[in-house]
């Protein structure tokens, strides 16, 4: 497991013991809230020395404390990763494309594909009406 889920974990289980929220733990360590929900997370990498010391001085602790000695976090703590982003999207599409969804395109009488005419509706309640070359006026 990486140096972040386990930084994750001390953090966690400092602020769990310091009884603060997130919210505390941002306000008195001058971070945003979002930096200190992604490092609980494990989703910030590589933890700037500045943001360690801030968030130790938040939990009174030494900074040592966040850092020294981390063990691994029990099973289960974080939930797995996801896969690449769209993945599933393509597998989705991959599955319609296969079952024939979308697959047949309504073909004409000269063998190109068929269009709904374009229409120009007037307003609500006008029917809509065929869009066409306008004449010229002389």
């Amino acid at each position: 497991m990486g140096l972040s889920k386990n930084i994750a974990y001390r953090l966690q289980t400092l602020r769990a013991a310091a009884g603060l929220s997130q919210q505390e733990v941002a306000d008195r360590a001058d971070l945003s809230l979002s930096l200190v929900t992604k490092m609980e997370q494990g989703r910030k990498a590589d933890p700037r020395a500045s943001t360690i010391l801030a968030l130790s001085g938040a939990l009174g602790v030494r900074p040592g404390q966040l850092i020294e000695d981390l063990t691994e976090p029990p099973e289960g703590t974080f939930p797995p990763k996801k896969g690449k982003k769209g993945k599933k999207k393509k597998k989705l599409l991959a599955s319609l494309v296969g079952a024939g969804v979308g697959a047949s395109v309504p073909h004409d009488s000269d063998g190109g594909e068929a269009h709904a005419p374009e229409t120009d509706s007037a307003g609500p309640g006008d029917a809509a009406k065929p869009v066409g070359k306008k004449k010229k006026k002389k």
